[in-house]
């Protein structure tokens, strides 16, 4: 029987490629819907004419998620922590399969979990795991994707593509793994149809278009734009205190802005070998590509 399936955090970067991707494929699936409080609903107008559903309420409201099978969650860093709350509610509504807001690194390796960065994505993935012992037949899904080619080169790295300038706290050298936007949505989409590892719970899809170090990234960038960048490295340590700087004041946006600053410099996005790219039937977009297409569109 086709899987059935309600998204949260459809508006957002991620949200918006899945959401098109879902249109392109939506005779696999019985139903695809949106969940939406009333003030982002008519956002999605458009879509409902490609027999997509808006179903309109709270992510911590149970009924919302009866009649589906599976919850894909792609909120971003504000709305991180509530997952826990979106997992109760989806259970209690009848959902069996969840997949949490990850599409980054594995953070499962050793020094890199602590980060601040990636510490309600470690509560979301502790209360998935508490789930699964306590409902035998829920399972979850996280896709580890490494950091999305379009954003990789950009302000959240410190490059700024205007005036050709890098100022980044981490290394020229750093290795990260990196997909584009709307290859990640057609992975998580196609995911969804592929079996589940007989007798688990937890499901991990490792996929990513790339990896290059840092300077390559920008190398590249440099191509693409026939120009060259001068480029600055900080010690990440510096981010970090601008980081507890943040967290004393009680400013959350600026914490996570500045944990998040080290994450592609710094060499925390990474998706160890092996990989799951061969489960699925296309080749991902190669990141000169994914360059011409962001900013052509900015």
């Amino acid at each position: 029987m086709a899987p059935s399936v309600i998204i949260i955090g459809a508006s957002g970067a991620l949200g918006r490629p899945l959401v098109e991707e879902f249109q392109r494929q939506r005779a696999r699936f019985g139903s695809v819907a949106i969940l939406s409080d009333p003030a982002k609903a008519h956002k999605f107008s458009e879509v409902q004419k490609s027999g997509i559903e808006v179903v309109i309420g709270s992510f911590l409201d149970f009924k919302c998620y009866q009649g589906f099978d599976v919850v894909l969650s792609v909120v971003g860093n504000g709305a991180m922590r509530l997952q826990p709350g979106m997992i109760e509610a989806a259970v209690a509504g009848g959902v069996r399969h969840f997949y949490p807001s990850e599409f980054g690194t594995d953070f499962s390796q050793a020094g890199l979990w602590q980060f601040r960065y990636f510490r309600d994505k470690v509560a979301t993935r502790d209360h998935l795991a508490a789930k699964a012992k306590e409902v035998p037949d829920f399972r979850y899904t996280l896709m580890l994707t490494g950091a999305f080619t379009d954003w990789a080169a950009g302000e959240f790295s410190g490059v700024d593509v205007k005036n050709h300038t890098v100022e980044a706290y981490g290394y020229p050298d750093a290795q990260i793994a990196v997909t584009a936007l709307a290859d990640i949505a057609r992975y998580t989409v196609e995911s969804v149809l592929l079996p589940f590892p007989e007798g688990q719970s937890r499901r991990e899809i490792r996929v990513r278009g790339d990896q290059v170090t840092f300077k390559q990234l920008i190398s590249l960038l440099e191509e693409v734009q026939g120009v060259k960048y001068q480029a600055k490295f900080f010690d990440p340590q510096e981010a970090a205190e601008k980081q507890e700087e943040a967290r004393l004041r009680g400013d959350e946006e600026g914490e996570l802005m500045w944990a998040g600053r080290t994450n592609i410099p710094a060499g925390r996005v990474i998706i160890p070998l092996p990989l799951d790219n061969d489960k699925f039937g296309f080749k991902p977009e190669p990141i000169k590509e994914t360059f011409r297409r962001w900013l052509k569109g900015n």
